[in-house]
């Protein structure tokens, strides 16, 4: 496959006033590209030539010393892959059949951002609010069909309803006198998004196949209290990601719920420097059991500098309890997984550093 791509921007800084700065952009791109398929009877070179256009705009109004706003708009277009668009049907794996659409459309979606920041300099705070809203336009899922008596499935790229989503952010910051900080970082989101629902034992080709909806209902929330002195480092931190799935088919709705709580300590006695992270990671509300609990994570390291600091022995133990498991979850209008995987995470490590002068030293 061979793609040539042309891109002519046309962008602009305009700043009517002093405080008021406006940077509108536009985007035109001509794609051109060119293929050989070739299976079973299907022998073809597809030609396409394409092109999008991306308008967007960025303002940004500095009210004063201690406050400021902005705002963004974004359109994007998304052409799809040109080998999906032919009306090809590949068998190779008998289980697993993949057929193109000639019918597939191109995707949209616009952004529009607001963020405003504002500072208290005597009381050391530092806040900052904003909101986006994501629009998607014909995007692109997969349907699939499933044969129960054969084991069969048979996978096609098609475009479906468009959904959105809402997202408030609040982040906050503050020093407490010279030692002491507390940090929080706070976001909603609100989505809708649709699916097809997988067609079983149904030989119809022309079959219309049921729309699904799924609505999101989330939070993350990331929090730190820290208390930093010239020989200590201390971090109370607490990371929450909550999510509220909700579909027609009741029966997968879902809250699935991450939270990690813990403290992360460095002190320094020169020549040596000593870390240490503990935390409970608690999930809940996932199908695979595995998932769900409690596990006791564990970091820590020890390090000792000698020869005026240009070397340096490093101990570092990852895992000490033997907890740590790699999870992953993915929920979509259309399906649901979830993975697990083991992999080398207890272990020490032990390394030696030294640390080269920048420049040679002149001679007298």
């Amino acid at each position: 496959m061979h793609k040539w791509t042309n891109q002519l921007t046309l962008k602009s800084t305009i700043t009517p006033v002093k405080a008021l700065m406006i940077m509108p952009k536009f985007s035109w791109n001509v794609y051109r590209e060119n293929t050989d398929y070739r299976y079973g009877p299907l022998d073809t070179t597809a030609v396409r030539t394409s092109q999008t256009y991306e308008p967007s705009i960025f303002l940004k109004w500095k009210m004063s010393r201690m406050r400021n706003m902005d705002f963004s708009f974004a359109y994007t277009t998304t052409v799809p892959d040109l080998v999906s668009t032919l009306g090809y049907r590949n068998t190779i794996d008998p289980l697993a059949i993949s057929t193109g659409n000639p019918l597939l459309r191109n995707s949209h979606s616009h952004t529009t951002t607001y963020n405003y920041h504002r500072m208290w300099l005597c009381k050391q705070i530092v806040m900052g609010l904003s909101a986006s809203y994501i629009k998607n336009i014909n995007p692109v899922a997969t349907l699939y069909r499933y044969n129960s008596s054969t084991g069969v499935y048979e996978s096609k790229p098609m475009n479906v309803k468009g959904g959105d989503m809402w997202k408030f952010g609040f982040n906050y910051d503050q020093g407490m006198g010279v030692y002491f900080r507390l940090m929080n970082k706070f976001a909603l989101l609100t989505s809708k998004s649709y699916g097809f629902l997988t067609i079983v034992d149904n030989v119809d080709p022309n079959a219309i196949p049921d729309l699904n909806m799924q609505k999101r209902l989330g939070i993350d929330e990331n929090m730190e209290f820290s208390y930093e002195a010239e020989k200590v480092q201390l971090t109370l931190f607490n990371r929450m990601q909550w999510n509220r799935y909700r579909y027609e088919d009741t029966s997968y709705n879902t809250n699935p719920l991450y939270n990690s709580a813990g403290i992360e300590a460095t002190l320094h006695l020169s020549p040596f420097e000593l870390y240490i992270r503990l935390s409970d990671d608690y999930r809940s509300g996932y199908a695979t059991s595995a998932m769900n609990g409690h596990k006791l994570m564990s970091q820590a390291s020890v390090s000792y500098g000698f020869c005026k600091n240009k070397c340096r022995l490093s101990l570092y133990v990852d895992d000490i309890f033997n907890k740590d498991i790699w999870y992953e979850s993915d929920y979509s209008a259309y399906q649901r997984s979830e993975s697990s995987a083991n992999y080398i995470h207890h272990y020490a490590n032990l390394r030696f550093t030294y640390t080269f002068d920048a420049k040679a030293k002149k001679k007298k």
